[in-house]
């Protein structure tokens, strides 16, 4: 190679080194911004799934109640508010965790059930049970197992006065049937008669409808974010 030539090929990577290191430089310039724009969405992610005060994960075995505003679930245990008597899977209630609260208070109200919510209930704790025992069952007898949970359960689930006869029970068949393949399933057992289970298994999708709440007025948005109607 003669000198000139190898003094071109010397100076052509000089060049290249150099615009190398100049790339680098200015990726590894970048990356603090990058992190501090990935470590940022990161933490907006995680504080929108967030759940609770106490900051841990949702337990299914418990009641738990969904805020209307932040659309975090809460854990009975770790709200203030005198809630009463509730089961897991209610859909029939208002709440407004404190953090969303112009006061700071927590707000709670308990609807009346209809028995198409009841029995969505119902279903979903005889569902819960069973996973945690280990046989996940996804069909319930109507008369051994539903119609027994909602009569032990009644003032939990419902603000609606306990019936004194026992026609309600026909009233959980057609509000059962009526509802087959829009929130249950049905089968026929030989010995165990009809048998229910959930059209949607996914029990973390059980909520209330605030959507509709809006529409009926007892919900109402405002700049920040959900309030309530006058409850009482």
């Amino acid at each position: 190679m003669s000198s000139d030539a190898a003094e071109s090929y010397k100076k052509s990577k000089d060049s290249d080194a150099g615009s190398n290191n100049a790339h680098n430089n200015q990726s590894e310039s970048q990356k603090p911004g990058d992190n501090a724009e990935r470590n940022k969405s990161n933490k907006n992610s995680n504080e929108s799934q967030g759940n609770c005060y106490c900051g841990k994960d949702r337990n299914l075995n418990i009641a738990e109640l969904l805020c209307a505003s932040c659309n975090r679930w809460f854990h009975e245990s770790c709200i203030g508010y005198q809630l009463g008597k509730l089961v897991p899977f209610m859909t029939n209630y208002l709440f407004i965790c404190k953090n969303c609260s112009p006061t700071g208070l927590e707000t709670f109200k308990k609807n009346q059930a209809p028995f198409p919510q009841m029995c969505l209930t119902a279903i979903a704790n005889l569902r819960q049970e069973t996973v945690k025992d280990g046989s996940n069952r996804v069909l319930f007898s109507k008369d051994r197992e539903i119609i027994p949970y909602i009569d032990q359960y009644w003032e939990a689930m419902t603000t609606m006065p306990r019936r004194v006869t026992q026609s309600w029970y026909a009233t959980v068949q057609r509000a059962l049937i009526k509802d087959i393949q829009v929130l249950f399933t049905y089968e026929e057992d030989a010995n165990q008669g009809p048998m229910f289970g959930l059209y949607n298994m996914e029990l973390t999708a059980i909520k209330p409808n605030y959507e509709a709440m809006i529409k009926q007025g007892q919900l109402k948005v405002t700049d920040m974010g959900i309030a309530t109607s006058k409850l009482n």
